[in-house]
């Protein structure tokens, strides 16, 4: 970034430092401001763009309140979004220097076969601070830049500076490291485009988490929020995943995406009932992707589990599959914990297959494994005493079957009711040995930790 002399007042240099290729140039003279950005015609003044290859602009504090009065800033951001908002297929670049304007390795690729993909300034942008760049993006915004170009932009400028500071828990300390982030964030929210689809998701996650760590307005926090939890319903499990950035914690920030889908609960839900599906397929993937992470507590696997009420899932073989894999990779959890982990999960929404693996599951606490087989108990029990069951009929069943075209029902009903009673006394026996066993497994169970 180079300085450029652009008059003499009084003996002293004013200048405006801009680059290589620069899209405004300002010149300043001992009369005012003559040609190159800034003409003045008939007592007016308009800005011309210099367009070249680069779009970098940095006013040079020097003449701070000169620039102020002559809104040199925001001329210099329109001329800049001007230039941003046209094709970029109508002008023509240098072949020496399309390369540096595109920055991924996709981009160079286009770049090889003539073509000039439309963020290719995003590079340029991204060396101005932060109220520079807030003042460029609400110049392409009055100038009707795509809404997901915008946020692309704002995700690539948030990204590049982000990697220049610190952001351990650690440095948050500095209270001007602090400051500067806070005041960041708060002026990157304000500035998101409206637009649910302009922004991913996982982008809006890592903007809470600063947010949360810098303790940033709590307003700008909940709205946040609120637009996350509104792009569940089309996210990827990949866009949840946001890295905690201590070694001590988890692989990734579980809390974060708790928060996010309480507040899908408790704010989208009632107005989207049918995207709960998608949600909770969501969630349940999450859940199973972040099991695997030994250093994930049991608190916070059953938070997020938890954060869906039960009537969100039809099924919950998916939840059993991700709590059976939470449970193998910790083995050394209490029994506590462990029940606390399956309190999620419904034994009635179990498929008949996840049923009879759950109940020779030994991972599972025995208070549920032994609640497990008697209510599988109980549904055989069922199924041999419905109607069109394969299972050979009771006699109460029998009796009832005669009764229904006799004459005499009520007979075969005082039969029914008697043969019936009967059965109920049985089962509440094998009820009784299921209790005794119960405990004599839970006293074995504290015998061998003891």
């Amino acid at each position: 970034m180079g300085r450029r002399t652009v008059g003499r007042r009084n003996g002293a240099e004013d200048f405006v430092s801009v680059g290589k290729h620069s899209a405004c140039v300002v010149h300043l003279d001992n009369t005012g401001i003559v040609a190159e950005a800034l003409e003045r015609r008939n007592n007016n003044w308009r800005i011309r763009a210099a367009v070249e290859n680069d779009l970098t602009l940095q006013v040079g504090d020097s003449s701070f309140q000169l620039h102020k009065e002559l809104q040199i800033l925001k001329r210099c951001c329109d001329a800049i979004a001007w230039k941003a908002c046209i094709d970029p297929k109508a002008f023509t670049f240098p072949d020496n220097n399309v390369m540096h304007s595109n920055v991924l390795a996709s981009k160079k690729e286009d770049s090889k076969r003539g073509g000039v993909v439309e963020d290719w300034w995003f590079e340029d942008v991204s060396v101005l601070r932060i109220d520079h760049f807030i003042a460029f993006i609400e110049s392409i915004k009055r100038k009707g830049v795509k809404p997901v170009l915008v946020g692309s932009c704002i995700t690539y400028w948030t990204e590049k500076w982000l990697s220049q500071i610190p952001c351990g828990k650690e440095h948050l300390s500095e209270l001007k490291t602090h400051n500067v982030l806070r005041l960041t964030a708060e002026c990157l929210i304000r500035v998101l485009p409206d637009e649910g689809s302009s922004i991913s998701c996982n982008f809006m996650l890592h903007l809470l988490k600063l947010g949360m760590m810098v303790r940033v307005n709590l307003e700008l926090l909940n709205k946040l929020e609120k637009r996350i939890a509104s792009t569940l319903e089309k996210c990827s499990v990949l866009d949840l995943l946001v890295k905690n950035y201590s070694n001590n914690d988890s692989l990734y920030d579980v809390g974060i995406v708790t928060t996010v889908v309480e507040t899908y609960v408790s704010s989208v839900l009632k107005n989207s009932p049918s995207g709960i599906v998608g949600v909770r397929r969501l969630v349940d993937g999450y859940l199973t992707l972040v099991a695997r992470d030994p250093n994930l507590s049991a608190k916070e696997f059953q938070s997020i589990a938890n954060a869906l009420p039960k009537s969100a899932r039809y099924c919950h073989d998916s939840l059993y599959t991700a709590i059976d894999l939470y449970l193998k990779v910790h083995p050394r959890l209490t029994e506590e914990e462990r029940t606390k982990v399956c309190t999620a999960m419904d034994y009635n929404k179990l498929s008949q297959e996840a049923r009879q693996h759950a109940a020779q599951n030994d991972r599972l606490p025995v208070d549920i494994s032994t609640r497990l087989i008697l209510m599988e108990q109980v549904n055989m029990t069922r199924s041999m005493t419905s109607t069109g069951s394969n299972y050979k009929r009771t006699k109460a069943q029998t009796v009832m079957r005669i009764g229904k075209g006799s004459e005499k029902g009520w007979m075969a009903s005082r039969e029914e009711v008697r043969m019936m009673s009967k059965e109920v006394e049985t089962m509440k026996m094998q009820l009784n040995e299921l209790q005794i066993c119960k405990m004599q497994v839970q006293a074995r169970v504290k015998r061998c930790t003891h």
